[in-house]
């Protein structure tokens, strides 16, 4: 069994959902399970539809929906289908639409996490709906699968935790079932429900390639390939660092480091259950898909390329105590508390005897509610519109180069990785 895993670059249109095809049918003996996001920037789109929900802009919703069912329809016309087959995919994928719009169409939850991950599960439904109908008619046989029945998480909506014992149990009866048939087998990225009730829960944003990793793992896959827009995973950003340049091997406790500190190439939840397998991570470009792309596995020896990675869109929050006593165990263990409960990660922290400082994602949705959860309890100061660079293998002269004509706020750094909180 093989696992492959494709982004939503990738079905982003016609010629995108015509080279998956061409891919499928170069591995015409192999048994493989499909993961796959929602297309192009659907997932963008269905995120206005939740904020025009949420705040009772019923036109705006409605609007953001057409849109994306236009967008959809004008994708599927665009495959090499007969008339009368593009009318019938067109068919299937409107139920999905229809639904959402009488979603939208009751009274929301209070909660806007919950509300956000029933809305925005619609593009991974939509565009596996379109591949898995398209494949079938070009004859790459097919089944379609829902996500929703195997992969069991809890309640942090927008952030869920997989529940593995009860989604090892969902896939493994997925083993022993007729579900999983022989050949192609077409599932969505990305989204679960809660343990004990049919309530959809998302992984986190980009969480797609955590549920090829979590199929791969429970399905004992031989390995797993993400098919990607770029040749492999790079040591920077091309698009802010012309000199970037792939990678060809990486271990799992490396690919582990860049993706925790924000490597975006692949969802940071992915390489772990990979690792305790022995499942070997294949990143590969769509685009010229003979091409070797990057391998991750166990190596010996470990390589130390220097890696730049960039997350911007930061918020650093500063706390004080407000009656000059020590931010000590019992404040850190309240903040934590907090953020773990809106499922909030921080990505650098720093502390000394009477202050802390964290580094989050500016998200207004999260950040504001856990102001009004902490504000009481200490005097806070906040700064927006920051970035966070990390540097992995770092030296001097790379430094040097990287933050000239920037303010540093904030600076850490340890044997391997320097950390710059940057304005």
């Amino acid at each position: 069994m093989k696992v492959f895993k494709f982004g939503g670059a990738s079905v982003k249109d016609p010629t995108g959902v015509i080279n998956l095809r061409n891919i499928l049918v170069s591995y015409p003996d192999e048994s493989i399970l499909i993961v796959v996001s929602a297309m192009g920037k659907s997932t963008n789109k269905l995120e206005s539809v939740v904020q025009s929900w949420f705040t009772d802009q019923q036109p705006d919703c409605i609007e953001h929906i057409e849109e994306l069912r236009f967008y959809h329809q004008e994708l599927i016309r665009g495959l090499d289908l007969s008339h009368s087959e593009q009318s019938e995919v067109i068919k299937k994928v409107d139920v999905h639409f229809d639904k959402l719009r009488e979603l939208t169409q009751l009274a929301c939850s209070t909660n806007y996490n919950e509300n956000y991950d029933q809305v925005v599960a619609y593009g991974e439904l939509a565009s596996t709906a379109i591949l898995s109908e398209y494949l079938n008619l070009k004859g790459v046989l097919n089944t379609w699968l829902d996500a929703r029945e195997y992969i069991v998480t809890n309640d942090t909506f927008r952030d869920a935790r997989v529940q593995w014992a009860e989604t090892q149990k969902c896939i493994e009866s997925l083993k022993k079932g007729d579900e999983l048939k022989a050949g192609i087998n077409i599932t969505q990225g990305f989204i679960g429900r809660v343990k004990g009730k049919t309530v959809t829960t998302t992984l986190g944003r980009e969480g797609s390639d955590f549920t090829a990793s979590i199929f791969a793992f429970c399905l004992g896959a031989h390995d797993l390939t993400i098919w990607k827009d770029v040749p492999g995973v790079l040591n920077a950003d091309p698009k802010l660092f012309p000199f970037a340049e792939k990678i060809d091997e990486l271990s799992y406790q490396e690919a582990v480091e860049m993706t925790y500190y924000g490597a975006s190439v692949i969802h940071p939840k992915t390489i772990k259950p990979l690792q305790n397998k022995g499942i070997t991570l294949y990143v590969k470009s769509f685009l010229n898909p003979q091409a070797p792309g990057t391998v991750i596995k166990q190596l010996d020896k470990l390589k130390s390329s220097p890696c730049i990675i960039v997350k911007k869109n930061q918020c650093l929050i500063s706390f004080a105590s407000r009656d000059f006593s020590f931010i000590a165990e019992e404040s850190l263990s309240f903040i934590f508390g907090e953020l773990y409960k809106l499922g909030m990660k921080a990505h650098l922290t720093q502390n000394s005897a009477i202050s802390f400082v964290i580094c989050v994602d500016d998200d207004p949705f999260k950040i504001e509610p856990f102001l009004k959860a902490v504000g009481d309890n200490f005097d806070i100061h906040i700064e927006n519109n920051l970035s966070v660079w990390t540097i992995r293998h770092h030296s001097e002269r790379l430094e040097k180069g990287l933050i000239q004509g920037k303010t540093v706020l904030l600076e850490q750094r340890n044997r391997h990785t320097v950390q710059y909180v940057l304005r």
